[in-house]
């Protein structure tokens, strides 16, 4: 038998966890750079061999038993956690330099992409649990690691929301085990129709607990305003695919009846429109930055979760409608979080009269970072305007969801543009070279290019 088909997840998976472990050993006062770089050279290496196995087709089939199966959305998801990751890393490398606690955290950022990779092509009830496991202990963990007062005081009620979800996924997959008598993701009936239904609205519970989709999202904004802005750049980002990317593979791998299909229509149009509103109305009231970000992406994941509405009906464009969203949410969000690190270190506040002569004093990185709240915000030709076209479109049957959907992205420019104009008004700010800096230019740059690219996307994957 062919060793090629085993080498995408193979490869990836001997990279990741040998430079997860040697981190950890070879950092010290003198090695730091070395193990940031070994944990960079590693999520590139891991990037250039999945892109390879895509071009070369290595898709559309399953391994070890039918427990993986690889295929382009886990190849696209994987993608986008180790772009997040990058961006986000390019910021934390100099952030973390003073840390005792800086090797674990590179270790764990590369855990957690390995937990989400494997849940990308999962096909199997273990591969998830196993996956999220592993994924979620790491985040927890990541948010508490600089070790202050208010990181752990948020780390540990991250920890124990997170807990509560976890006992409503074991649940949601208990009764999914047993309407559909297998442990794949692929099934084609289920014995007790209404036991499948419960299980997966509690394993909706869980990751939407993860996400912070409202009214499972209590813990976000204190863990997003109390931890380390460079910890937080990773975990909003990146840390969002830990509850994303299971729940695509639920929905988009079974073959629900009619009555379930229409059941999770309801279920995600209502949980999309109450977090869109939600995350709107708050983030209006706020004026810490920080706390903007923190609502706003509650309804970002509202407008997520229009696709997750549709995924049954629309499966193509839904798919590709959410991986573009998603790419420009972890991009803008790592770059918007390692901006505030950077400024928080400029004037000590993330308020916002504290970014007042930022376009004065450093143009490049008031641009950069105007482009990606303009990205958030959905304007062409960014990234992010692609991601909600995509899934407005994808839900064009649903005309008063797109509507809703419509109304409340250009409401939330309300809170977009102020951040924006506080940047280009009259003020003093102190020009410093950051590694947060730089992250926040990246971001900025891959959000046009890849924003230009992006209608190619409908083409290529027709």
């Amino acid at each position: 038998m062919s060793f090629i088909p085993y080498v995408p997840i193979v490869a990836t998976s001997i990279i990741i966890l040998f430079s997860s472990i040697s981190v950890l050993f070879m950092d010290n006062d003198k090695n730091y750079k070395s193990a940031l770089y070994l944990t960079s050279g590693s999520l590139i290496l891991t990037l250039a061999i999945l892109t390879i196995s895509l071009y070369l087709r290595l898709y559309n089939y399953s391994l070890f038993s039918s427990s993986l199966y690889l295929d382009v959305p886990g190849y696209l998801l994987s993608f986008v956690t180790l772009v997040g990751t990058l961006v986000a890393l390019v910021g934390l490398g100099g952030h973390m330099e003073s840390w005792k606690t800086r090797s674990s955290m590179l270790s764990l950022i590369m855990l957690t992409d390995l937990g989400v990779i494997y849940m990308a092509f999962a096909y199997n009830v273990l591969v998830i649990l196993t996956g999220w496991a592993i994924a979620s202990a790491a985040t927890y963990a990541i948010t508490m690691l600089r070790k202050d007062r208010l990181s752990v005081e948020a780390g540990i009620k991250y920890l124990i929301l997170g807990l509560v979800s976890s006992s409503f996924m074991i649940l949601g997959f208990a009764a999914y085990v047993v309407s559909t008598n297998t442990l794949s993701l692929a099934f084609s009936s289920a014995s007790y129709p209404d036991l499948l239904l419960l299980g997966i609205a509690l394993l909706a519970m869980s990751f939407m607990f993860k996400i912070g989709a409202f009214p499972f999202q209590g813990w976000l904004p204190d863990v997003y305003t109390m931890a380390d802005r460079g910890s937080i750049s990773f975990v909003s980002s990146v840390g969002k695919l830990v509850g994303i990317v299971p729940l695509l593979k639920i929905l988009t791998l079974g073959d629900p009846s009619s009555l379930e299909e229409t059941a999770l229509v309801v279920l995600f149009a209502t949980i999309s429109i109450l977090s869109m509103v939600v995350g709107n109305i708050v983030a209006f009231s706020r004026s810490d930055v920080a706390s903007i970000l923190s609502f706003s992406s509650i309804a970002q994941m509202g407008f997520i979760l229009i696709g997750f509405a549709v995924i049954q009906i629309n499966i193509t464009l839904a798919e590709i409608a959410i991986f573009t969203q998603i790419l420009a949410y972890v991009i803008s969000q790592a770059g918007l979080f390692n901006f505030l690190s950077h400024v928080e270190k400029l004037n000590g506040t993330t308020n916002l009269e504290g970014l007042r002569g930022l376009a004065k004093a450093d143009k490049a990185l008031a641009s950069s970072a105007a482009i990606l709240l303009l990205s958030l915000l959905g304007i062409p030709p960014i990234l992010g305007f692609w991601g909600k076209l995509f899934l407005f479109e994808s839900a064009y049957f649903l005309p008063w969801l797109v509507i809703i959907g419509v109304i409340n992205s250009a409401a939330s420019a309300g809170y977009y543009i102020p951040v924006i104009r506080e940047m280009f008004r009259e003020g003093s700010v102190k020009v410093i070279k950051s590694g947060e800096r730089d992250s926040v230019i990246i971001a900025a740059i891959l959000s046009v290019i890849v924003g230009i690219l992006a209608p190619l996307v409908l083409v290529v994957l027709n």
